[in-house]
């Protein structure tokens, strides 16, 4: 599956239609800059990087993860074009598997990508009074009609359950999100925060 995920991912991102929310940084990202508390952060499944460089010029030191060594490489020209490239790390790894560690980051986001079996792993991964954000999509028939895999799509109300009393959850919601496409879909934006 990595292997067929990383061939996809890459032949999108060199074929030039691989833009993302016209390369503006997640909104719940920046909904909760100001409560973040400047270090370490993760961009999961970071693409060509339209967060990790707006984490990057906000001060935090940024692990960009992603399957597509594609991706990355069009995230290192743009770090080193804005003259960020010592505040960026890229990393190519498989998500379905990465373990980033614990208590490391003040701040990681996952965009646009799910993988639940990461969340936990995530969840480890924050410091105390770190933050977690994730924006993806929600099962809606309009995700459904565009081909995209059920088991990519959230239910209402799914990632709470994900998270125990160590965790303070800061926003939940659903909004919809005109696509590339033109299609309007489902999206949760979902912020927790690892309580100190």
């Amino acid at each position: 599956m990595a292997e067929a995920d990383r061939r996809k991912w890459d032949a999108r991102y060199a074929s030039g239609n691989f833009l993302i929310e016209e390369g503006a940084p997640s909104a719940i990202l920046v909904r909760h800059m100001g409560a973040a508390r400047r270090g370490r952060a993760m961009d999961v499944a970071a693409g060509m990087g339209r967060n990790a460089l707006y984490l990057a010029r906000h001060g935090f030191a940024v692990d960009a993860l992603d399957i597509s060594p594609v991706g990355l490489a069009h995230l290192e020209r743009a770090a080193a074009a804005a003259g960020l490239a010592d505040r960026v790390r890229t990393v190519v790894v498989d998500l379905e598997v990465h373990a980033p560690g614990k208590a490391i980051y003040d701040l990681v986001i996952m965009a646009n990508y799910l993988e639940r079996r990461l969340i936990p792993r995530l969840a480890a991964a924050l410091c105390p009074g770190g933050l977690l954000l994730i924006d993806t999509f929600l099962d809606d028939p309009a995700s459904r009609a565009v081909a995209m895999n059920p088991a990519h799509l959230l239910k209402p109300g799914e990632l709470g359950a994900f998270f125990g009393d160590d965790f303070e959850i800061l926003e939940e919601r659903a909004y919809p999100r005109v696509c590339m496409d033109g299609s309007e879909r489902l999206k949760q934006a979902f912020a927790v925060r690892r309580r100190p």
